[in-house]
């Protein structure tokens, strides 16, 4: 059993990591949308 406790510690580690992974991703994502709507509203309107 000791070993199943390694391998359960692991596992959460390993969805951790994943986790922090995708809020990274989430969070700089948001910033580039952010970052490419601020230029579309600075360019000038064609008519």
């Amino acid at each position: 059993m000791k070993n199943l406790d390694s391998v359960f510690a692991a596992y959460l580690i390993g969805w951790g990591v994943f986790f922090l992974f995708y809020l990274t991703v989430a969070r700089r994502t948001s910033a580039v949308r952010a970052e490419l709507e601020r230029l579309k509203n600075q360019l000038p309107k064609a008519k």
